[in-house]
Formats: C-alpha cells, sequence, structure tokens
C-alpha cells in the first residue's frame, strides 16, 4: 500500500465526532474510528493481494485463473 491509499482510507472513515477536524495532509485525526480504519486498510490489503494471486495464476494457467476469479467475485 502507498501512503495515498493510507490517505485515502483515513479520509472515507467517519470520525466519533463529525465536526471533528482531519488534518488535510492526512497525519493527524482525532478521534478517528480506529476499528473502522483497520478494517478498510485489511480490506483493501485483501483486494490487492487477491488481484495479484488471480495475475501469478494466469500467468501459470489461464483457465484456472478465470476460474479463480468468478469463485473470488461470488464470495
Amino acid at each position: 500500500m502507498t501512503e495515498q491509499d493510507i490517505k485515502q482510507i483515513l479520509f472515507a472513515c467517519k470520525s466519533q465526532e463529525p465536526d471533528a477536524v482531519i488534518d488535510p495532509k492526512g497525519l493527524y485525526c482525532d478521534n478517528l474510528d480506529v476499528i473502522e480504519f483497520g478494517n478498510k486498510i485489511a480490506i483493501d490489503a485483501a483486494r490487492k493481494e487477491r488481484a495479484e494471486c488471480i495475475k501469478f495464476v494466469k500467468s501459470l494457467n489461464y483457465t484456472v485463473a478465470d476460474a479463480l476469479n468468478e469463485k473470488r467475485k461470488s464470495l
């Protein structure tokens, strides 16, 4: 994940206080819902890992990669 990816996730998270100010540089956020932030980081990382896995499998066997991709979409 890049720094920009993490900042985008930070900006998408809710604050415990909706009117709380978020630093535009993405360095500080008082009252951030850290559970939501952690979950979103984990989900984003898992999506990227799946995409890389399918890309690797496709390099070995295109038919298996298509089946894996379809299976992942149904989850």
